[in-house]
């Protein structure tokens, strides 16, 4: 997203919510486009060091990539790591 890479982080939550009423309402809740907008969602959150709202959106994420993708796919590896990266910065390193 570009206004995320510009660090406009709250326009850019403003556009991935929409898109996220969008494809939950197109694809529903348990589709593995819906948990990436939940990964974008994280993503931001984690920016703006909100921690608890970063972590419970990519938890969510984690959760459909479970059930739609896998174990093994890398969705869910790279959001098994951003997790782990947001327990680092909360200086969680035995949860990490």
């Amino acid at each position: 997203n570009i206004l995320y890479n510009q660090g406009k982080y709250e326009e850019a939550m403003q556009e991935y919510q929409k898109v996220l009423e969008i494809k939950l309402k197109s694809l529903g809740p348990y589709h593995s486009e819906t948990a990436e907008i939940h990964h974008d969602i994280a993503n931001v959150l984690d920016n703006q060091f909100k921690y608890r709202e970063a972590m419970e959106n990519y938890q969510k994420a984690l959760e459909i990539f479970l059930k739609t993708l896998g174990p093994d796919h890398s969705e869910t590896a790279t959001t098994y790591n951003n997790i782990a990266r947001v327990l680092q910065d909360q200086f969680k390193y035995r949860e990490a």
